[in-house]
Parts: C-alpha cells; structure tokens; sequence
C-alpha cells in the first residue's frame, strides 16, 4: 500500500514535466514563445520572417488562421506607432481598432486588435494586387527588445480570430511565463 501511494505520488509531481514535454518552443531573438496544438509550425514562406505558425481550428466552421512573427534586427522594422499606422492602412476605410500596452515581465508589449475590410496582398506586401476582405480582424503584438522587436500578426475572418484570441495573448505573452 505504501509503495502504492509513493508511486502514485512521485507520478503527480512529474506529471507537469510530462505534460511539458507537449509545448514546442520557437525563438525568434532573445525571446523564446512556447506553443502547443491547435498551433502547427510552417515552414517560413518567406525571408522577412522569422517564424510562422497555424492555429488549426477543430470547429469546421471556423478558418484556420496564419500566425506570421517578424524579426529584422537591432534598429529595424520601425517604430511602434509606425507599424500600428502601417498596419492599419491595410484596411480600406477606417477599421474599428484598439491598442493595448501591457507590463509583461521587464517590457511593455503593445497589443493591437484591428476589424473591417482588410486589402489582402495577393503578390506580397508591396504588390498593388490587393484583394478585399470583409469582416476580417487583425491581431497584432510588438514586442520590444534592444536586440531589436519582434512583431506578431495574424488576420482571418472575425469569428475565426475571436475564437483563439485568447491563445493568440498567451502565445504573445508566452515569454515572459515561467
């Protein structure tokens, strides 16, 4: 019986450890984000980023939604407000937006949630070839650094984005967590 309760014991205190195994790990300059399903890590499309990932909804009626990280190096990829500008102007009109700056561990991290018609680009991003999409929602994080801010973007139509929100902010924040 006493072998029983200190097997049983010993295999709670490691379950944490064996559950972690689970989480996957991408870093993209000194920050490490950790990640597990419905994340899926793609291969990057292109040489502007710095990781990509899919966020696999299990709900047929939800779009599956590309989580694009962006790294450029000490002193680039501009400003904060500059991206937030830039970012915005992928909409036609004025989108509904709010930005958000929250304390996660020693830095600011700037949050942005933007919806209305987004200009996708059909030919990248400085191809006039822009095709619209209504009711979509953008969900944007700055993550500042003095190696240089890594930018996180997502878009997909809203009920899809609203669906992993929450596991978009934890990815975001993922860094700062243990």
């Amino acid at each position: 019986m006493k072998a029983t309760f200190l097997f049983l014991a010993s295999l709670c205190l490691s379950a944490p450890a064996l559950f972690a195994e689970d989480k996957e790990t991408l870093e993209v300059s000194e920050f490490t984000f950790s990640y597990e399903e419905p994340w899926v890590r793609q291969q990057v499309t292109s040489s502007m980023r710095a990781g990509q990932l899919t966020y696999d909804h299990e709900d047929e009626n939800l779009e599956d939604v590309d989580l694009v990280l962006y790294y450029f190096g000490p002193g680039q990829g501009g400003g904060i407000q500059a991206n937030i500008d830039r970012w915005l102007g992928q909409f036609d009109g004025e989108p509904e937006s709010t930005t958000e700056k929250r304390e996660l561990g020693d830095k600011e991290v700037t949050f942005l949630t933007a919806s209305g018609t987004y200009m996708e680009s059909a030919g990248g991003p400085f191809s006039g070839n822009k095709t619209p999409r209504p009711d979509y929602t953008m969900l944007a994080a700055i993550l500042p650094s003095p190696e240089g801010a890594v930018f996180l973007k997502l878009t997909g139509p809203n009920d899809s984005v609203a669906a992993m929100k929450d596991d978009f902010e934890a990815f975001a924040a993922s860094p700062f967590s243990e």
